[in-house]
């Protein structure tokens, strides 16, 4: 017996479900463990900002107000600190915070050098970027009050220094200072409280300069090839430049910045032509409330730290809303206060630096996620029959899990497909009535219910053509036979 075929290739069926069985699926962050308390101890802060990722997965955090970075594991364990050097010598407090417990009468590490005055610690400006020499060992690194890091594709740390108006690049195993950009300032390549770095992959480096209310994008070489100013209109008329807070190179080669005070997310070119922006101030849809830090995600949307809102905001490429993460304000494990930086793991754990908690924060994707990403890559090869198991349990734990109906349409036509071809047309019919719980509208499943009747009562129906046309012709020679017969016998039709 020939089966009837209507099964479609799994590339077209992948084609026709759309996003379902997508290699990136929906960001979730439904379970989260809290990392630190406020202080000066290990994995503890004071106003923390700025939240990277090292080379092999540490997580590294501007300590802003302890004017330190701290480096955890992976795990979320401490691991050591990068501190400032003066004349070499790693100091574990600034000078002027030594004097400072020495006049309240409080216990202060001793220096390791002569008291430094604090006159003598701002160098003047330098002249672009200067590397230090690999022997030097009596530079001087002032890690005060550090706001935003970013590592370069050699694996050097960047660290802007909002206290001291400059940009460090440091050796991340170590915090080996090796060269330097900056100094107190309004000339390009100086700096006034700069705040947020970042490193493109071809050296292109940019930093949001903030009380000279600019950006500055650097070339490889440490020239300032560019500065964006970005104006607000005043209600008495004339307009006036915004100071920028977070900066961060897109995958096209795009540089976003943010504008808190404006309460704006925006896109720029290498030009300084504006692409796009986003955000008015509220808490709604398409609002935002100072936001901060950025970070990128796989298929090329970006997640915003929308501080004032304390939450996290995700848009497209494009600087359109896909989601509102809904964080709540508070003090308990789960909530955030201010949140600041931003990274996002491999395995699409979210970590924030929780400012006005002192703290880090980890959320991880939660079980429904994980059975997700293992049914989407079952779906791929077409092993939909262990797909469907996890399905099933991600829908019994989120029923109105769109990604996962959507596989499960996906998953259902298979099956009925597989049946059709069988002849077993009871479960191929029961498989494509099921995806109506799904998708009500789905266009495949009428032409499928169709198909199966006509295979299933194919043989009926053959006869009962068969049996129309034997009586057409049966009717047929009847009038030839009375016709000729009339002819012979009678001389006439």
């Amino acid at each position: 017996m020939t089966t009837f075929r209507t099964r479609l290739p799994a590339f077209l069926l992948l084609l026709v479900l759309g996003l379902a069985v997508s290699p990136v699926a929906a960001l979730d962050f439904s379970e989260f463990v809290t990392k630190g308390y406020e202080g000066k101890g290990e994995l503890e802060f004071i106003a923390p900002e700025d939240l990277i990722l090292g080379p092999a997965g540490e997580i590294v955090v501007a300590d802003q107000k302890n004017n330190r970075i701290q480096v955890l594991r992976p795990d979320g364990t401490f691991a050591r600190f990068i501190t400032s050097r003066v004349d070499g010598v790693t100091q574990a407090l600034l000078p002027e915070e030594v004097a400072r417990h020495r006049r309240r009468g409080t216990p202060a590490p001793a220096p390791t050098k002569p008291e430094v005055k604090k006159k003598d610690l701002v160098p003047p400006p330098t002249k672009g970027l200067v590397w230090f020499s690999e022997t030097a060992t009596d530079t001087t690194v002032l890690l005060a009050r550090p706001v935003g890091l970013a590592l370069d594709a050699m694996g050097r740390l960047w660290v802007s220094c909002a206290g001291s108006h400059r940009v460090y690049i440091l050796r991340f195993s170590d915090g080996k200072p090796l060269g330097e950009i900056g100094g107190q300032g309004r000339q390009p390549g100086q700096f006034d409280n700069p705040q947020d770095i970042d490193v493109r992959a071809d050296g292109f480096f940019a930093v949001a300069d903030g009380n000279n209310k600019r950006v500055q994008i650097f070339n490889p070489a440490g020239e300032c090839i560019r500065q964006i100013h970005y104006k607000e209109e005043l209600k008495k008329g004339g307009l006036r430049d915004i100071p920028p807070h977070g900066v961060l190179w897109a995958r096209d080669g795009s540089l976003i910045v943010t504008y808190p005070t404006y309460h704006q997310v925006t896109s720029w070119d290498l030009n300084g032509n504006l692409l796009w922006r986003y955000g008015v101030l509220g808490n709604g849809k398409g609002e935002l409330n100072q936001p901060s830090n950025l970070v990128l995600v796989k298929d090329g949307h970006l997640l915003v730290a929308d501080s004032g809102n304390h939450r996290v905001v995700e848009l497209d490429g494009k600087g359109m809303l896909i989601r509102n993460f809904p964080f709540s304000r508070g003090t308990a494990p789960g909530r955030l206060l201010w949140p600041r930086g931003l990274a996002l793991t491999a395995k699409e754990s979210l970590i924030i630096s929780d400012q006005g908690n002192n703290r880090v924060h980890f959320f991880n994707p939660g079980k429904a996620q994980l059975l997700l990403r293992e049914a989407q890559t079952l779906a791929r090869t077409d092993q939909w029959d262990q797909a469907y198991a996890r399905l099933e349990q991600i829908l019994n734990l989120t029923p109105n899990n769109e990604d996962a109906r959507e596989l499960m349409v996906g998953a259902l036509h298979f099956f009925g497909d597989r049946s059709l071809q069988k002849c077993d047309f009871t479960k191929a019919e029961e498989s494509y009535r099921r995806i109506l719980i799904y998708r009500p509208n789905d266009e495949l499943v009428p032409q499928k219910l169709d198909a199966i009747f006509w295979a299933e009562n194919r043989d009926l129906i053959i006869k009962l053509v068969f049996g129309i046309m034997a009586v057409i012709a049966a009717l047929i020679l009847s009038w030839i036979v009375r016709m000729t017969f009339n002819k012979v016998v009678f001389g006439h039709p």
